[in-house]
Order: C-alpha cells, then structure tokens, then sequence
C-alpha cells in the first residue's frame, strides 16, 4: 500500500520535480518506509512505499525495467501475481525482484491494457512508456485504491489524494458545486466528481491513456461488473453454500501473503467473524485482532468483539472512543478523508485503524458482504415497498411527513421516527428513487434551503439520482434485488465504505484487505439466484447458510449493527450543532482558504 504521484508536461518543466516531491511528501503517511521522484524528461513519477511484499531496496518504487522503455508507480496489491510470474516465467522473462510491482510491470509489457483482466487484487497505478511517450493509468475494479487526476493547460498531474494533488501550484481549489449538491443529497461524492472542479477521480475498473502534449487520446472499463449477474447458477443451496465457502476460504488464503504482520478487525457481526475464523486456518502463531467501541450502549459492539475474539482464540484489542474527552477526533475525521464525506463510521475506523497500527502493519476486514448478499435494511425495505402502495398516497404522505412524530427521542441509532419518515417518503416514488431515497440525507428542496434560491437549477440539473439512474439502466432485465445490489456497489461501496476503509487506514500507515471482494467471490455471488441470497424476509441467507459451521451460532443470530458513532450526542452534549461543527472544521480550514 501506498501514494503514488506524477506529473506530465507537454514541455520540459524544470519546477516538475520540486512539485511531485512536495506531492509525495503531503502523502508520508500512506507510505512511511521509503520515498523517491524520478524524472524521465517530460514525465516525473513519485512515491511513498508502505513495504508489505519484498521488502528489499529492489523493490522500491518507480521502478523501470532493464529496457528502460517502463516506469511504473504503484499503490495495492495484486493477489494472484505468484501465478502470473510463473505464467511469465514460462513465456521467457526473468525477475530481478519478488515483488508484485515488477510483476505487473511485465504484464503490461506482454499484454498491454488486457493484463488488467488478469488481475486478482486492489490497485491504482502509472506506467510510462519512453518510447511512445504516453502515460497509462489504471483503477482496480471496485476503487479500492484511489487515483485523482487533473488537466491543465500543458500539464497532467495526478496523485492519490486530493490533498496532495493541491500542492501543484497550477491546479486550482475551487469547490465543485455539483459535487457539493451530490455531498448534501448523500454524504458523499460519487465519482469521478471530487469537491474540487479542477481535479477528476478515474472511475473503478477503468483504464486512462494520456498522450505527450497531456491529453486524454483514450479511456474505458475493463470490467462490466453487470454482466456477471445475466448467467445464474442452476444448483441446490448446499452445493452453492459449499461453494461460496470454499471461495471465500480461497480470498483469505491469498489475503494472508505478507512479508510483515497481518492481522484483522473484528466487531463481531458475521462478516468479520466468517474472515477471522478462517484466517485461523493459515495464521502461524498468535492472530491479533482488533475492535473499537463506545460508551453509549446501543453503539458499543465490544462485548460482541470480545466474545468472538475468545471463541476464535485470538489476541483482541479493544478501544472505546468518546469524542467528548477528545474534540481532535472529529477534526481528525474530516482531514483523514481528503473529501467531502458525511460517514460517520469513519471515526471508529480511523481510532481502530490507529490501535491495529501498534500490532500489524495488514488488516483484513468483512467489507463488501453485505453488497454481495443483501445484508443492508433498506433491501428489507425494498420489499415491503410493494405491500405498502396499496395505502392511500395521503395516509403514505402524512407518515413520510417530518411533522407527524410518533417517537421523536431516543437513544438508539436510528430512532422509530426516522425510519418510518424516510420508508414512507419512499414509497412515493418508483422502486429506483425508493431505494435511492432511503439513504438519501437533504432531498432538492432542502438542499436549496441550504444553498440558496438561486441554486434551484443547479439542485435539480445535477441531482445526483441521475447517476443512480444511470446504472439502473444497465440492469433492468434482472430481479430487482440484484438491480439494486448492482447499484449499490458501484455507488455506496465504491465511493463510500471503500474510500473510508482506505481513508482510515491509510491515516494509520497500515494496509487493509477486503475477501470478500475477490473477483472469483464477487462474480460468483453476483450469479446466485437473488431468491436465496435474501429468503424468508432473512437477510444474507445463504451466505449465513455457507457460514453455519464457521461461526458460532451466537454471531449467525446476531442482529446486524451499522458500524456507526454516536456523533448527534456528542455534538449536543458539547452545545455544538451539525452546522457549527462543519463552520469549525470545514469551512473555516478547508474551503475559505
């Protein structure tokens, strides 16, 4: 894991090398081991390394091969690269390292752009071709590895933060005011919008070429991630539930190649419970594991963490986090995230991520389970959406309504109020702005509230649903169960729950991994019946099928805990609102300077 940075000029510009080294150096903390800029005339590449496979001086980034014709920057892992060496071994090239990097790199050389598809992994990477003078980029499937980009009048620069990428003088920190409306409807951006105009995010799963006078000569996606769910799998539950294991089981082992300690977060749910366990399978010695909670009870998953934790027999650490004895968390939060994000879970992720960082330098986490297998509420909402249009639209309006309160206190996380508002706002519109809507944070005309009358048309013209709609439509032909796990997945975990777990992560200078979201897993998943992922109003069915004798029984019952803080008490028990945190935070540090 770690930050790669680069600049292109379409002349020779003597300032090129200060401005990658000054990019490099905003991202220490992704990679903390080593760090070097290389020029190769127009092109200036960077790095910061985080050192997780080889750790030799070797292995060290950019890398050129003997050739000199590529040079490469690289920020992941690729999980199968043992298999693809051998491949290349065989077709006649040597190997001067054991690294992933130099595996890739000959990849590129041998297959071109088509050697993405051979990749088993998270990645985001540059590669310069002296000889055709043009630069390569490209994006693992899902986005689990970031790469900002921005285009000048005769320069290309790009980074893996946002942040970063502003320390080249030339790219402007003007907010973008779509990405703005997009931020207030959902809490985050989608991409490729960042919160900046001047800066892109290349989109998961997709590839970029750049010519020498810096323009984009070619893009596109490698992976139709819609695809995999047209061929559904004709076979008992059993057997799919034997399947799914032995995939999953398969991850974690390609997950657990590390040359320094691994370890995993564990919050006690069934999906970090199912990776721990059979983590036990490969781990040599002691497996630490780690958990953060609070001191608000509904919010504290700890007890669960610690009972996993000595089923399992690992070494657990815990945490708890109260922002009230440490206003530096929340500001902390919105740093560490480098955009416009709203997640509050965010906040333990970063805490747990700081307490891993003591013990182990990779984490694997249960991520992306839910997106596979239907483990969200608003896919129990989904289907109740049909039972409740047959309710008169003005009883739906009244319950959806913010004036008509049943239980407006509680100290739960989402109170009775708030769940049935948002369910029946929802079933006002179609089943696609129904789902949309249920995560949805200000709708358009509270967002012009906030933004001012004069927003209206641009509220409305850059709706982020539209985005939504747009993946929608790629999908129509399937159940809508999978419609909607396809949806969510290319927007909710792409550019939410993926970029916080980096986010987090990175802040710490450790390295997390998702099996869950191996590409043998995901497009398995993806082709199993959508009638036994979700069956009997029981969510992730056959996943807690497949899972029966890998986790106790106590975790299969469990019910399901969004990975959330308490921050609405600790902004009221500090007499602070939503509005004056973000002013303190946000404005006053980021956006007016």
């Amino acid at each position: 894991m770690c930050g790669i940075a680069g600049r292109l000029s379409s002349e020779i510009c003597l300032e090129s090398e200060k401005i990658v080294l000054d990019i490099c150096n905003k991202m220490i903390h992704r990679g903390p081991d080593f760090g070097s800029v290389k020029s190769f005339g127009a092109m200036v590449m960077g790095h910061r390394r985080l050192s997780i496979i080889d750790l030799s001086l070797e292995a060290n980034q950019p890398m050129t091969l003997t050739t000199g014709r590529y040079s490469i920057v690289f920020n992941g892992e690729i999980y199968n690269y043992q298999d693809i060496r051998n491949e290349l071994i065989k077709i006649g090239y040597k190997f001067h390292t054991n690294s992933d990097t130099e595996v890739l790199l000959y990849s590129y050389q041998q297959w071109g752009e088509k050697c993405l598809t051979k990749f088993n992994g998270m990645f985001a990477f540059a590669i310069w071709d002296e000889i055709d003078q043009s630069l390569f980029l490209a994006r693992d499937r899902f986005g689990k590895k970031p790469l900002f980009y921005s285009i000048g009048n005769s320069t290309f620069t790009f980074a893996s933060e946002t942040i970063a990428l502003l320390e080249d003088p030339s790219i402007s920190n003007i907010f973008s005011h779509e990405a703005i409306n997009c931020y207030l409807s959902l809490g985050y951006i989608l991409n490729p919008m960042t919160m900046y105009s001047s800066i892109k995010l290349l989109e998961p799963g997709s590839f970029m070429v750049i010519s020498r006078d810096c323009k984009i000569v070619r893009k596109g996606f490698y992976w139709n991630y819609a695809g995999s769910f047209r061929t559904k799998i004709k076979a008992s539950e059993e057997e799919i539930a034997k399947n799914i294991l032995e995939l999953l089981n398969e991850s974690v082992k390609r997950r657990m190649i590390s040359d320094v300690p691994v370890g995993a977060f564990l919050s006690g749910g069934i999906d970090s419970s199912s990776i721990v366990s059979l983590m036990k399978n490969f781990h040599k010695g002691d497996l630490h594991t780690f958990s953060v909670g609070f001191n608000q009870k509904s919010y504290n998953e700890l007890p669960d963490a610690d009972r996993v934790g000595k089923w399992a027999d690992t070494i657990h650490h815990g945490i708890i986090v109260d922002a009230r004895q440490n206003d530096q968390i929340l500001e902390e939060s919105i740093w560490a995230s480098d955009q416009l994000f709203s997640d509050n879970s965010i906040i333990p992720m970063i805490e747990v991520s700081k307490l891993a960082a003591k013990q182990v330098t990779v984490v694997l986490s249960g991520d992306g389970a839910d997106e596979l297998f239907g483990g969200y509420i608003t896919y129990t909402a989904d289907n109740y959406y049909k039972k409740a249009q047959i309710v008169p639209k003005v009883i739906r309006q009244l319950l959806g309504s913010q004036k008509f309160s049943i239980n407006p206190f509680s100290t739960k996380k989402i109170n009775f109020d708030y769940r049935r508002q948002q369910f029946f706002s929802g079933t006002l519109f179609n089943y696609q702005k129904a789902h949309y809507s249920w995560r949805n944070i200000f709708n358009e005309e509270e967002r012009i509230k906030i933004l001012g009358e004069s927003s209206r048309e641009l509220v409305y013209d850059t709706d982020p649903f539209r985005v939504f709609k747009k993946y929608y439509d790629n999908v129509l032909d399937l159940e809508s169960l999978d419609q909607h796990l396809y949806v969510d997945a290319m927007t909710w975990l792409t550019d939410d729950i993926l970029v916080k777990v980096d986010r987090s992560t990175m802040h710490s200078s450790i390295e997390a991994r998702a099996p869950y979201l191996d590409i043998d897993l995901v497009n398995y998943a993806a082709s199993i019946p959508s009638a036994i992922k979700m069956k009997n109003g029981i969510k992730k069915y056959i996943l807690k099928k497949a899972l029966k004798n890998t986790v106790p029984e106590f975790v299969l019952n469990k019910k399901k805990n969004g990975f959330n803080a308490p921050v609405n008490m600790w902004i009221e028990n500090t007499e602070n609102n939503e509005f004056k945190v973000f002013n303190k935070y946000v404005y006053e540090k980021r956006i007016s300077k």
